[in-house]
């Protein structure tokens, strides 16, 4: 397996922020497309760029380099978690333009899907171009169709990621939040947990961050609440969905209890310009690119390759 751990790296983007990154070489370039640009990886609420899967890394950096960081306030970046998601899609530009990348290609997962749709929004900008975009277990901000989580019930398993603070914690939080429940669901989390804590162990030495503290995970929770508020729908990306025209994949699980799959369901519907793909994977639900790795990676890295020929017909695809 290819090293997922490269030497992190640090640029000063704004005054008090110091952005923590890597860029992960990539292995094997495609023939038929040499020079990919690099894919960015946004990560989900409390994780830092150690706890991306590194089986999910060494698959997709099979045919392109990829740029995975901090945001602002979390892991080894300085600074505080901005208030907003357009202040956390900020500070990615800020750093492609830092690092003279103008043109990438974008996935978010959870919260940094919701990031990756403003980075695409508000790229142009910023004179950098999101070639395509993956939306991974995400949500487009509050509209019409979108499902809010309301209930306690419906919100228990957020706040016990939010809580969890020991190792046992955060595990047992990660299994229940991001996998179906029963003997399968469990097995196939704790494979997933397994990789993670060893990709982990490997960069040890080089500055190993831990999940987001309670006071960053509070900031962060704020940001989500206030993507998810109807009285600030005008901030989200919602109503701006349309505008995406670049290729869009939306995958989730099949049953995603953090962020409904249904939401997946009504970005798709609404991206009416972008050529956009829906998979929902089976048997799965939050942590579905991880429980399915090789398989979403394998479809991401196609999306990635695809010919324009079908995009230039107005393909429009969606796998259930």
């Amino acid at each position: 397996m290819a090293s997922t751990n490269p030497q992190t790296q640090h640029i000063t983007t704004s005054p008090g922020v110091t952005l923590a990154y890597r860029l992960l070489p990539c292995r094997s370039p495609s023939p038929s497309h040499p020079s990919s640009p690099p894919l960015v990886l946004l990560m989900h609420f409390r994780g830092t760029m150690h706890h991306w899967d590194p089986l999910l890394l060494t698959q997709l950096s099979a045919h392109r380099p990829l740029l995975v960081l901090d945001n602002a306030g979390i892991g080894a970046s300085t600074g505080q978690v901005p208030p907003s998601f357009a202040g956390w899609a900020d500070h990615v530009l800020e750093l492609l333009v830092a690092l003279k990348l103008e043109l990438v290609d974008v996935l978010g997962f959870s919260m940094g899907g919701c990031v990756a749709q403003l980075v695409a929004l508000r790229a142009p900008r910023a004179g950098v171009r999101v070639r395509r975009l993956v939306l991974a277990g995400t949500t487009a901000s509050a509209g019409p169709g979108i499902k809010l989580l309301t209930s306690e019930e419906e919100l228990a398993p957020f706040m016990r990621l939010r809580g969890a603070e020991s190792e046992d914690e955060q595990r047992a939080a990660f299994l229940e939040c991001f996998f179906l429940p029963g003997e399968e669901g469990r097995r196939e989390g704790e494979k997933v947990w397994e990789r993670v804590c060893r990709g982990r162990e490997a960069g040890r030495g080089d500055g190993l961050a831990e999940y987001a503290g309670q006071e960053a995970a509070k900031r962060q929770a704020v940001a989500y609440a206030r993507f998810m508020d109807l009285r600030r729908r005008g901030e989200g990306s919602f109503d701006w969905l349309a505008e995406l025209t670049m290729p869009v994949l939306v995958a989730n699980g099949s049953n995603d209890v953090l962020i409904p799959t249904h939401n997946s369901y009504v970005i798709w519907q609404n991206l009416q310009n972008s050529r956009a793909q829906l998979q929902l994977f089976p048997a799965s639900g939050h942590g579905f690119l991880y429980q399915y790795a090789e398989r979403f990676a394998r479809l991401v890295n196609e999306f990635l390759d695809a010919e324009e020929e079908w995009e230039e017909k107005g393909g429009r695809g969606c796998r259930l």
